[in-house]
């Protein structure tokens, strides 16, 4: 009960259903589908979104601050290079001018250029329009439930030893009552 009420008022009883904001960031972005785009635009939907004010709206819905322009991304701690393979919501950057979502092999979700809506894209490797960057949003795969296991994870790593001093268990060989 008490770990309840603790849990509560850290308002973490309510997650989100994926406990995962990259996920949650995609999700919302992927609902964008459609939408105008307009330069310098943020949303909402009626408003329009240009390339980095989708990201950066999409990342603001689950509570992720990033700096609004591209060229403010890469210049920023708030990503990371992503070094293994790109997961939905990772961010692939084409030059310092342009960024999308990525979503699955090849494709992206970016709101392109004036007169276009944002869409999913596929580029081809070889092609003029190749990825120059992939970068991960600095704790965006962690939910809130991250906080919880490092938490329970210190508590039983000091009270370890301590539990230890008390106890009259000792370790045996399996299937043999040989002590070691």
């Amino acid at each position: 009960m008490l770990l309840l009420a603790v849990f509560t008022a850290m308002g973490l009883v309510a997650a989100p259903a994926s406990a995962n904001r990259r996920q949650d960031a995609m999700s919302w972005a992927l609902r964008r589908i459609g939408c105008p785009y307009n330069y310098g635009g943020t949303g909402p939907c009626s408003r329009g979104f240009d390339c980095s004010g989708l990201v950066v709206a999409a990342y603001a819905h689950v509570g992720m601050r990033l700096p609004r322009t591209t060229y403010e991304m890469l210049h920023s701690s708030a990503i990371v290079p992503q070094r293994a393979h790109p997961h939905p919501g990772n961010l692939v950057f084409f030059g310092d001018g342009h960024v999308t979502l990525y979503y699955w092999r090849h494709v992206v979700l970016q709101a392109p250029q004036p007169g276009e809506n944002v869409q999913l894209t596929r580029w081809y490797p070889g092609s003029s329009w190749v990825p120059t960057g992939y970068y991960k949003v600095r704790d965006a795969g962690n939910g809130p439930m991250r906080e919880i296991a490092r938490w329970i994870h210190r508590t039983m790593a000091s009270l370890h030893p301590r539990i230890h001093q008390h106890t009259t268990l000792r370790d045996v060989f399996p299937h043999t009552n040989h002590r070691l």
